[in-house]
């Protein structure tokens, strides 16, 4: 059965616990972004995501009398039972456009990123053996903390590879939860994001490093300009691919907090082939035995120098044949292939999901995905 934008796309909110109800309109503007940032080419950094919606409506009810959706309630959006945001209000705006005579409502939202990264805990500690200190049981330790102020966010790992690193000792009182996090992060060089089911996501490097070890394969989720009638094809609108080789670090040299020790790694390969491009990084990171070392948090980096990437892809999201695409079931972190052939010339290469975007009109549906070759 054909999908339907105008009718099939489902904005709600949660007026009562388990309780959902569906805002009616007449029409509707919808962009969502959420995943993650990239910094200095090397750290993920959770980020808020967001979704505004506007919606036109003949009836000044919601105007005039009092909406039952208003800020802090449950809201998610929908479409043929996919889930494509789910989060919280944050502001509702109304205005009467006299030229369409219709009210007007902008709903802005932001997912569970935010409560996980601006909590502020009383105290929060670090200490005990390597095992203790592990970048799985820290985490485990920072939801616990968080959720014990606000119950409202979990998380979990998706994946089950250990840790790669163990935490320096630490302590401090009133802190952001989000400046542990990315700390945490940074060490372990893991990837964290809120996913759609009313939940935020988290992922070791090991976890990581297993995603990206995906092999090209025609049967694996492809998004090409090539076209094909294959369920797992995604056909291309657009295409960011660039070089530059500010993004990346071949000569690698990291420092552990609070310690004179330090390891470094070059890629001989890149420097040939790109140049040189050094960088220096400290990281709060207990370099013990049994866990990753100082070495392998510095191979790992230079390892991944290549400046040729594709950045971004742009794909719509109903099918030629009218059904609605798999790639709204893709979440980040997700390994995608993409494929690009001109002049001659096809590319063909992996890349993971770090940011996703939709634009939704009720005319066209537009999904947008950053890539990235993480570490």
């Amino acid at each position: 059965m054909p999908f339907d934008i105008k009718t099939d796309i489902s904005i709600q909110y949660e007026y009562a616990e388990d309780s959902w109800t569906e805002l009616r309109c007449d029409s509707f503007e919808v962009d969502i972004d959420r995943g993650i940032d990239i910094e200095e080419g090397v750290f993920a950094r959770p980020s808020v995501g967001t979704a505004t919606v506007k919606l036109m409506k003949k009836s000044l009810a919601d105007l005039v009398g009092t909406p039952q959706y208003k800020s802090n309630m449950p809201f998610k959006i929908i479409a043929d039972g996919y889930t494509l945001f789910y989060g919280y209000i944050q502001n509702v705006s109304m205005a009467y456009v006299a030229t369409a005579k219709k009210l007007e409502i902008t709903i802005t939202a932001y997912d569970q990123t935010r409560i996980a990264l601006n909590t502020r805990l009383s105290s929060f500690s670090i200490t005990g053996t390597a095992t203790a200190k592990s970048f799985r049981t820290v985490m485990d330790n920072l939801e616990n903390a968080v959720r014990a102020v606000d119950t409202r966010v979990a998380w979990n790992q998706v994946g089950s590879g250990g840790s790669s690193t163990a935490a320096n000792d630490y302590f401090e009182v009133e802190v952001i939860s989000g400046d542990i996090l990315n700390m945490l992060l940074d060490a372990e060089l893991g990837w964290f994001w809120a996913n759609t089911s009313a939940g935020c996501t988290w992922k070791t490097r090991v976890d990581i490093n297993t995603a990206q070890g995906t092999t090209w394969s025609s049967s694996n989720p492809t998004i090409s300009n090539v076209h094909s009638s294959s369920a797992n094809h995604y056909c291309m609108d657009a295409i960011d691919y660039s070089y530059n080789s500010d993004d990346i670090t071949n000569v690698v040299k990291v420092t552990e907090t609070g310690s004179l020790a330090t390891a470094t790694s070059t890629n001989s390969t890149s420097v040939i082939n790109y140049g040189r491009q050094a960088q220096d990084f400290e990281v709060n990171f207990w370099n013990t035995s049994g866990l990753g070392t100082l070495g392998a948090w510095a191979s790992q980096v230079s390892a991944a120098a290549n400046p040729r990437s594709v950045k971004s892809v742009s794909v719509p999201a109903v099918r030629r044949d009218g059904t609605l695409s798999t790639i709204v079931d893709k979440d980040i972190c997700y390994p995608m292939q993409v494929e690009f052939s001109a002049g001659g010339t096809t590319l063909q290469e992996i890349y993971l999901i770090s940011r996703i975007g939709h634009t939704i009109t009720s005319e066209h549906w537009e999904v947008n995905l950053g890539l990235w070759r993480g570490i």
